[in-house]
């Protein structure tokens, strides 16, 4: 089961359900494949509880995305 951190609550348009209601941002442990191996780092994501899914807007993509680079020449 993954850990994840609440970092804030705010209540918009969940682009997820297209409901208004209380979407949390959250940080969670991923792991992606990158360059033939897998790769563990803090993601950032919105969290629907209504769809229990998670989405990722662009800025949370580029961010997720050095993340990811940044941990794996860490490891390397």
């Amino acid at each position: 089961m993954r850990k994840i951190k609440l970092i804030k609550s705010e209540k918009k348009l969940c682009l997820i359900c297209l409901e208004e209601h209380e979407v949390q941002t959250v940080m969670l442990t991923d792991t992606e494949e990158y360059k033939g191996g897998e790769v563990s780092f803090k993601a950032i994501y919105e969290y629907c509880s209504l769809a229990d899914e998670y989405l990722e807007t662009e800025d949370m993509i580029r961010e997720n995305s050095q993340a990811m680079k940044d941990a794996y020449r860490k490891a390397n």
